[in-house]
């Protein structure tokens, strides 16, 4: 198992209700090789820290999110998959789309549609690239 800490950038698009929002952090991440590789990091929602996992494996990405906020996102490119989303507002079973899944180098980028009761409620870019 090989350990190591290094910066990223996380960019991060919502398009919803016809709004754009876009949110940017800098981390420190903890990358770990085994099998798959994680990306271990802390994400600052207002007031809020949230415990992040990603686990990029082969044609799939899985991102925990654990806090304020719950969630397991399962994301293969062109395919739809469940979750659960757990906030102080309620849990929520979602789907997720997933128009688009890069994981060359040493960034993640996935786009995606969310998507509750049948109807799409939001399109998202996430991106998560190394610094230098």
């Amino acid at each position: 198992m090989n350990k190591q800490h290094a910066q990223f950038k996380l960019r991060q698009t919502v398009d919803m209700n016809g709004e754009t929002k876009r949110f940017r952090q800098d981390l420190d991440v903890e990358v770990i090789e085994r099998k798959d590789r994680y990306y271990r990091y802390t994400e600052k929602l207002d007031e809020h820290e949230i415990d992040v996992v990603l686990r990029a494996g082969d044609g799939f990405v899985k991102i925990q999110r654990r806090g304020v906020i719950n969630m397991n996102f399962h994301f293969e490119e062109g395919r739809t998959t469940e979750t659960f989303y757990e906030s102080p507002a309620g849990k929520h079973l979602f789907q997720i789309h997933t128009k688009k899944l890069d994981l060359s180098g040493s960034s993640v980028d996935i786009e995606y549609d969310l998507i509750e009761n049948g109807a799409v409620i939001g399109n998202y870019h996430y991106k998560l690239e190394r610094v230098g």
